[in-house]
């Protein structure tokens, strides 16, 4: 165990508020790590003798008369301390006060490392679960519970995207290693993501992780008796609005976008949950742009242009036409209709009905399928889901 320079300049500051005077920190090679005057780089002949031996020394340093002894953590020397002698006498009492001021940093600072890390499992296995190219339903479900993390309830996945959180976090601490940038942006997502989690009231059906690349995963737990894909779609997009709502009020800076998916049974249905919470968010954000909540069935047919299986287009355009495609009349009028360019007059002639009548067909399909055959974004979608439907290899 040794002492970085984030750490090390965290003691130097907070040891120079409490006892006024430049406080020196070498680690155990005789590198200086940090000072309250600001990092110095160089390497201390004495500083070394005393992580060697464990006795403190004093010589001069930079022209100072200055006194080094060893930083004992849980009986080990993990540092070196140097105080300069003309700002005043070292006294006892000033020597034990420095070393439990590090003592409670260094202390804070590794509890915390041990939190994140066990953070890092969690979310290193919810990536594996949600995303691998196949997995073990059963070993999954044992690894969870070891972890305590519930993935038997009914759940669906949203993804949280904070647009350029990572390279701001970075940006700000580019002063140091590629490692304590990490730490730092650990930081910053496990403060996300228990704000995450205290908005949803801790309930244990919720998980929260971080994948990287901007993203937070939220696997959302789902009461009730009675689940299908289609009846959960107005509980699950209110439910991403409301956190799209809470990490908004964090007031980060950043522009915050959610992707929705579907609910699907067992922890197959939630793998495909995701993929289509990360189809959501990618041609949403493509379509529309950023700073929404897009569920998959709102964003529709517009997967065609995300990388997805012919499959998969073919199953969305079912879930979102299937109450049309029932209707046979229905069916014909939007047709004609798509067919007639969305001239309402030139559909009514070739239908041989009413104009009002062929506006209140209209009506029915939205209502219908939550898609309006007369606005331009809506129509394509039909469109494509009907290319889809009747023959999946048609785009």
């Amino acid at each position: 165990m040794q002492l970085n320079n984030a750490l090390a300049k965290q003691i130097a500051g907070k040891a120079h508020q409490v006892l006024k005077r430049d406080i020196l920190i070498a680690d155990l090679s005789g590198q200086l790590l940090a000072s309250h005057e600001g990092l110095r780089h160089g390497f201390v002949t004495e500083a070394l003798s005393v992580a060697q031996t464990g006795h403190s020394v004093s010589a001069d340093f930079e022209d100072r008369s200055t006194k080094w002894w060893p930083f004992i953590y849980e009986e080990q020397t993990i540092a070196v301390f140097g105080l300069p002698l003309d700002s005043g006498p070292i006294t006892q009492e000033a020597i034990t006060l420095l070393q439990g001021l590090a003592e409670v940093i260094v202390y804070q600072h590794f509890l915390l490392d041990k939190i994140q890390s066990a953070e890092r499992v969690r979310a290193d296995f919810v990536q594996l679960a949600l995303t691998a190219p196949a997995v073990d339903a059963v070993d999954i479900y044992r690894q969870a519970d070891i972890l305590q993390l519930n993935l038997r309830s009914s759940q669906a996945v949203m993804l949280i995207h904070i647009d350029g959180l990572e390279r701001d976090v970075r940006r700000r601490h580019a002063h140091l290693s590629a490692e304590e940038q990490q730490l730092q942006l650990d930081v910053v997502t496990e403060s996300i993501n228990t704000h995450i989690r205290e908005v949803f009231k801790n309930f244990q059906d919720n998980l929260v992780a971080y994948f990287g690349d901007d993203r937070f995963v939220l696997i959302k737990g789902i009461g009730g008796d009675t689940l299908t894909t289609l009846n959960t779609i107005r509980f699950l997009t209110e439910k991403a609005e409301f956190a799209l709502a809470a990490v908004q009020k964090l007031d980060l800076g950043h522009t915050v976008t959610v992707g929705v998916g579907q609910y699907y049974p067992d922890l197959g249905g939630l793998r495909k949950s995701y993929q289509d919470a990360k189809l959501a968010l990618e041609v949403g954000s493509k379509v529309w742009g950023f700073g929404r909540v897009f569920h998959i069935k709102q964003v529709g047919m517009f997967i065609t242009l995300a990388g997805t299986t012919q499959d998969r287009k073919a199953e969305l355009a079912h879930q979102i036409l299937s109450p049309l495609l029932r209707d046979e009349q229905l069916f014909k009028t939007v047709q004609v209709f798509l067919a007639s360019g969305l001239n309402l007059t030139d559909a009514a002639e070739r239908l041989h009905i009413h104009r009002n009548t062929l506006i209140y067909r209209l009506d029915k399909t939205k209502k219908l399928i939550g898609l309006d055959p007369r606005h331009f974004d809506d129509a394509l979608q039909i469109k494509l889901g009907l290319m889809f439907y009747q023959d999946p290899a048609a785009v």
